[in-house]
C-alpha cells in the first residue's frame, strides 16, 4: 500500500512537471502558464494574494515574474510575464481591433549594480516585493514605454523616485538595496 502511494505522488509530480507549486499562500490561479513556468510560490491572501515564478519568454530564457492574482479566474505566461485573464474582459495585450499588439512596459530588478546578479521582472504592480527580492535590488533596467514608480517602503511609501531608463545603480538616487514597492507610473 505505501509502495502504491509513493508511485502516485512520484506520477502526480511528474505529470506536473517543473512548475509544481511551492505554496505558501492560497492556491495559485488556473491556467497554461504551468507548461512554460517553474519555481510558482503563492504568498498572501484575498485580494493581496500575489504569486511568484520563473516563466520561459519569447526566447526561451526563464524571466522571474510576479502577479497580484486575488481577482484573477486565470493566469497566463506572456513573454516571460505573468498575466491576469479575467473572464469577460479581454486580455491587456489585446487591443481588440487585429491592429498591431501595444507595447507593454516592465521593470527588472537586479540585486547587483550594473544589472548583475539576481533579476526580478515584472509588468504589473508590485505593492510588497517577496522577502527573496525585497530590499536588495541595486540596479534596474526599464523596458517598453513609460515610467516606473520605485519605493523604499510597501504600498508606495516612504522614498519614491520616477524612472523612465536603465539605471545602473540605484545608490546614486538613495535606492541601492532599499526598493520594495513599484508600479508603472501614470
Amino acid at each position: 500500500m505505501t509502495r502504491l502511494l509513493l508511485l502516485a505522488a512520484v506520477a502526480a509530480a511528474l505529470i506536473a512537471g517543473p512548475a509544481l507549486a511551492q505554496e505558501g499562500g492560497g492556491p495559485p490561479p488556473t491556467g497554461d502558464y504551468w507548461r512554460t513556468c517553474r519555481n510558482v510560490s503563492t504568498f498572501g491572501s484575498g485580494e493581496n494574494a500575489a504569486m511568484t515564478a520563473e516563466c520561459r519568454d519569447d526566447s526561451g530564457r526563464w524571466r522571474s515574474t510576479s502577479l497580484r492574482f486575488g481577482r484573477c479566474r486565470e493566469a497566463a505566461n506572456r513573454g516571460g510575464a505573468l498575466t491576469c485573464r479575467d473572464e469577460g474582459r479581454p486580455p491587456p495585450w489585446d487591443n481588440g481591433g487585429g491592429g498591431p499588439r501595444p507595447v507593454l512596459g516592465a521593470i527588472t530588478l537586479y540585486n547587483a549594480p550594473e544589472f548583475g546578479g539576481q533579476a526580478f521582472e515584472t509588468r504589473n504592480e508590485v505593492t510588497n516585493l517577496p522577502r527573496q527580492f525585497n530590499d536588495r535590488a541595486m540596479s534596474l533596467r526599464i523596458q517598453g514605454r513609460g515610467a516606473w514608480e520605485v519605493c523604499a517602503d510597501s504600498d508606495f511609501k516612504g522614498r519614491c523616485q520616477v524612472f523612465d531608463r536603465d539605471v545602473r545603480d540605484l545608490r546614486q538616487f538613495g535606492l541601492g538595496e532599499a526598493v520594495t514597492s513599484m508600479r508603472p507610473s501614470r
